[in-house]
């Protein structure tokens, strides 16, 4: 895009967006909200599901109008979220208005889900889920209600940010809760349930995350042109350059997700399969309006009226493929008729071959969200690493390896035999888990990511009137937009600095394998693909804010002496050893219920196979602690020669000299006792 809006009159961002876009949005809405009442006549013609004879049409009605409104609203909280957190400098607009409203009402319609979803699910009357006692049964036992619980969180927190005087981190902090939440409740929908789940639910949770940061790019980038267009200029560029990568990613998720759904069946051949025909429609018309935008972009220049209008049609699309994605989740697809085992049903496929050492080590089944993890931090890393060497800069080989280390081997893990007999037996289970625990954030923290990204990002700047940028250091943060800006302030955040501090950082890593393992909790993590998913990510999460603590060379929140990094990283050792030995001395096995549903018939005594995962668990957490006490003893030295060449230079320079200064010192006490000595009468000690 050539054209900003620094380059053109004040007149011609006066009025953006247009009435017609504005209409065109709000037409959106009204025919995705009758859409779900055409959905709803299908719903209650089709025949019953096994299991489901007391469904009734008006609580398939209410589900689909709260799912819906949920989405719509979530979307609409979370674009205001991002214009405020990204777009739109502090004090600027008045966003606070309207996504304060656009969050009440995510939070009543995420509220309304917890009900009618469970009524929905199990074919039941809408008054039954309404009665306390049943309500919480249903919260305990069904994902897909405990993630809309979930949901009425995030938007209570976006409630509060949008009527207290937040900051942008706050901002941003409760952007990423509602995005969370979001993909909780699209990765437990009907995309848990039969054959390939484990590959469906990946590529929804990862086409739901990027329609989601595209929507509320959308959405921001609307909002913040409704109420202070002379703040739009290149982050509309940066939409659009993002758009339509997220719109590529996004197909693909989508596509695995309804492959898997539709289990073989031509697609227009059932009803479950006309939403999923017409959003992928959505997304085709979505990146021809991508096209369109750059073709005209070279040709002309583009008015900041005509960027937003095309933002707009964006956004239409969005708001239709969100009526699709609700239809969808709703319509019993034809994986539902399909049987399947007790391995199916847990783990989305079978694991029936005895693991060997060539299955360990050879390909097996690939984890889609930890290969796409892998993929996003190498090439976000190389291309920060290009960004710091195009401006001038330079950066360390040797943090580039670190990183490399670290990512590489999640990504053999992830696509290793490792993975897949991990979620079938528990001594692989713990040889992952604990690589993902403890060795992969060693590595990774030793990559200085943060540093990298704070040289990379462009520096702080101030928004003019005229929608102008300066790079100047401005006086007040508060109104300065940027990567390192925002960077800066969610490390000052208070929460952040609370849930970065040590006795947190030490007490959450210490205590979670014990939570986890030594609990009800993990026989329930297991039984689900999206949580064993997220026990991995929490694990890797505690691991890096420890280890970033302790040996990590970003600039933390909490700086500490390297004597109390080394006390805190001894501290844990011994904890770690209690935890392994808790494993091989159990008499009783770990999650026996799940692993004896899924029946593994090769594994034998599973007392046994418990007793060398307690063994591997040893071994694996001594490995990184060895790596982590020689990166703490390498920084430490290094501080200290620092630390002597600049008390050096201060003495060549006729600065006072440390040393000689204490000596000084020294030598004036010695000196006062001498006299002190003989003043004292002689005849022995008088008192």
């Amino acid at each position: 895009m050539a054209a900003t809006t620094d380059q053109l009159p004040d007149t011609t961002v006066r009025r953006v967006p247009s009435l017609a876009t504005t209409w065109s949005i709000w037409l959106a809405v009204g025919v995705a909200v009758a859409a779900t009442g055409v959905v709803a006549s299908v719903l209650a013609g089709l025949p019953a599901l096994p299991g489901r004879p007391d469904a009734d049409p008006f609580t398939g009605l209410v589900s689909l109008l709260g799912d819906l409104v949920a989405r719509l609203a979530g979307l609409a909280t979370l674009g205001w979220l991002a214009g405020r957190a990204v777009f739109l400098p502090a004090g600027t607009g008045s966003l606070p208005r309207w996504g304060g409203r656009t969050a009440q009402l995510w939070l009543v319609s995420a509220l309304l889900m917890t009900f009618a979803n469970p009524a929905f699910v199990y074919g039941l009357p809408l008054g039954y889920t309404l009665r306390p006692d049943a309500w919480w049964t249903f919260l305990s036992s069904t994902p897909s209600t405990l993630a809309w619980l979930i949901s009425a969180l995030a938007a209570l927190a976006a409630v509060v940010v949008a009527y207290r005087p937040a900051s942008r981190s706050a901002a941003a902090l409760a952007w990423l809760a509602g995005t969370g939440a979001t993909v909780f409740v699209a990765v437990t929908g009907n995309v848990s349930v039969g054959l390939d789940h484990d590959f469906a639910t990946d590529a929804m949770g990862i086409a739901t995350v990027c329609a989601t940061v595209l929507a509320g790019g959308a959405v921001g980038v609307v909002a913040v042109a409704s109420t202070a267009p002379e703040a739009i200029g290149a982050d509309v560029h940066r939409y659009h350059r993002a758009a339509l990568p997220l719109l590529v990613v996004a197909g693909v998720g989508y596509a695995v997700a309804a492959w898997q759904q539709l289990a073989g069946v031509p697609l227009l051949s059932v009803a479950a399969g006309v939403p999923v025909a017409a959003g992928g429609g959505l997304l085709v018309l979505l990146v021809l309006n991508w096209c369109w935008r750059q073709l005209v972009a070279r040709r002309e220049a583009v008015t900041p009226a005509r960027l937003v209008a095309s933002v707009g049609r964006d956004l239409v699309g969005l708001i239709g493929l969100a009526a699709c994605l609700t239809a969808a989740v709703h319509l019993p697809p034809p994986r539902f008729e399909v049987p399947q085992s007790a391995q199916v049903n847990y783990l989305g496929y079978e694991v029936n071959l005895p693991a060997t050492l060539e299955r360990l080590a050879g390909l097996g089944r690939p984890n889609l969200l930890w290969l796409t993890l892998v993929v996003i931090a190498i090439g976000s890393y190389l291309a920060g690493m290009v960004k710091v060497h195009r401006s001038g800069g330079r950066w360390p080989v040797s943090r580039l390896l670190w990183w490399l280390g670290g990512w590489l081997l999640t990504g053999y893990l992830a696509v290793s035999g490792l993975w897949m007999y991990s979620t079938a037996v528990y001594n692989w289970h713990m040889l992952v888990h604990m690589t993902v625990n403890m060795m992969v954030p060693v590595l990774c923290v030793l990559g200085a990511p943060f540093t990298l990204a704070r040289e990379a990002l462009p520096p702080p700047f101030v928004r003019t009137s005229a929608g102008k940028e300066s790079s100047l250091s401005p006086l007040n943060s508060a109104q300065t937009v940027g990567g390192t800006g925002l960077l800066d302030e969610l490390s000052a955040n208070r929460v952040v600095r609370v849930l970065l501090s040590p006795p947190v950082v030490w007490v959450v890593y210490v205590s979670s394998l014990f939570a986890v393992y030594f609990t009800p909790l993990f026989e329930w993590l297991m039984r689900y693909h999206w949580a064993h998913q997220l026990m991995l990510l929490y694990f890797m999460a505690a691991g890096y804010a420890f280890f970033a603590l302790l040996v990590g060379p970003d600039r933390h929140p909490w700086p500490l002496p390297h004597l109390v990094k080394f006390a805190l990283l001894v501290s844990v050792m011994p904890f770690h050893a209690i935890f392994a030995v808790g494993i091989m001395t159990a008499h009783t096995v770990i999650g026996e219920n799940f692993y004896r549903t899924i029946d593994i018939t090769w594994v034998g005594d599973l007392l046994a196979d418990q007793n060398i995962a307690g063994q591997i668990t040893w071994f694996t957490g001594e490995i990184p602690a060895f790596v982590a006490v020689l990166a703490l003893v390498a920084q430490w030295f290094r501080s200290d020669s620092r630390k002597a060449v600049r008390d050096d230079q201060l003495v060549d320079a006729g600065g006072e000299d440390e040393l000689a200064a204490y000596n000084e010192m020294l030598a004036e006490l010695a000196e006062r006792d001498r006299r002190e000595q003989r003043l004292r009468p002689s005849g022995g000690d008088h008192r």
